[in-house]
């Protein structure tokens, strides 16, 4: 049964909801989250599983104050923690950080977040934090940028991974989501990279469960259970519990009884301010 956190503005709407529903504080403070998750049963649910996945849009602040409210409220020592956000070369990084050689102080510029291409510091530094002063492991789950391209190039095990109807609403998502000014020949190829990342954050969690839990901080993108991580990891560990929370912007869809079948449980949270992220690509394009 899907469980929804609803923000408390959207009572009104909420009140006539089928009896699964739950009305919570939003995830605007990270206090805010703890109240709705001692008030409620996401935790409850989760806490049981071998595999937590915690989806986020990355620019959403209250998904990163939800994230780490979670990991105070789960996290235990000798757990691991996948982060989509650091990759393999950076991992000898986050091993000196975890070792206490590195204080956290440093770790922004040792990670060169600036030029990483993830948004503010403030929405993930917690995250490392919190994970370090629990004695959880933290480990990579990307590429870096130079094996992007290499991944990018077709190959049969990526083409060979999702049937095809589930291939053809992978590339529709990546054109909708580059504001749909991708050449059609360049969709496989992002299609790929999807792909390669949900594989590999897989591998990082079977690999490094060692009888203890294994969340993954990610993308909702990527924490799909159709066609995302859950989905191969299901394939490699399939004695284990997985649980997928989806954290979800408050849109007309997520006020529906049952929106996102793709996860196991969903969060919504406000929108973040309107920006035209299209704009940028338009102009790279050459598009009015």
């Amino acid at each position: 049964m899907k469980e929804l956190l609803l923000p408390l503005f959207l009572l009104s709407v909420a009140a006539c909801a089928p009896s699964d529903r739950m009305i919570a504080p939003s995830g605007d403070t990270v206090a805010n989250a703890r109240v709705a998750l001692e008030n409620g049963k996401i935790a409850t649910r989760l806490q049981d599983a071998d595999f937590i996945l915690i989806g986020e849009k990355h620019d959403n602040p209250d998904h990163h104050n939800v994230q780490l409210a979670l990991l105070q409220k789960l996290l235990k020592k000798g757990d691991v923690v996948v982060f989509e956000m650091i990759n393999q070369e950076q991992q000898p990084v986050i091993d000196r950080f975890i070792a206490g050689d590195l204080p956290y102080s440093a770790l922004k510029e040792a990670l060169n977040w600036e030029t990483s291409g993830w948004p503010d510091w403030a929405f993930y530094g917690p995250l490392f934090e919190q994970a370090q002063k629990t004695g959880a492991r933290m480990v990579y789950g990307n590429y870096p940028k130079s094996e992007i391209r290499q991944q990018m190039v077709a190959r049969k095990d990526a083409l060979n991974s999702l049937d095809p109807a589930k291939m053809a609403q992978l590339n529709a998502d990546i054109k909708s989501s580059h504001c749909d000014l991708l050449p059609d020949e360049a969709l496989q190829p992002m299609s790929n990279i999807q792909i390669a990342r949900d594989k590999l954050m897989a591998r990082q969690l079977a690999d490094n469960i060692k009888g203890t839990t294994a969340f993954l901080i990610a993308g909702n993108g990527h924490v799909r259970k159709d066609r995302g991580v859950p989905y191969y990891l299901s394939q490699q560990a399939k004695d284990k519990s997985i649980q997928v929370l989806g954290l979800i912007e408050d849109t007309d869809q997520a006020t529906l009884s049952d929106p996102f079948p793709e996860y196991d449980l969903v969060w919504i949270t406000d929108a973040t301010p309107y920006k035209d992220h299209c704009a940028a690509l338009k102009k790279r394009f050459g598009k009015s």
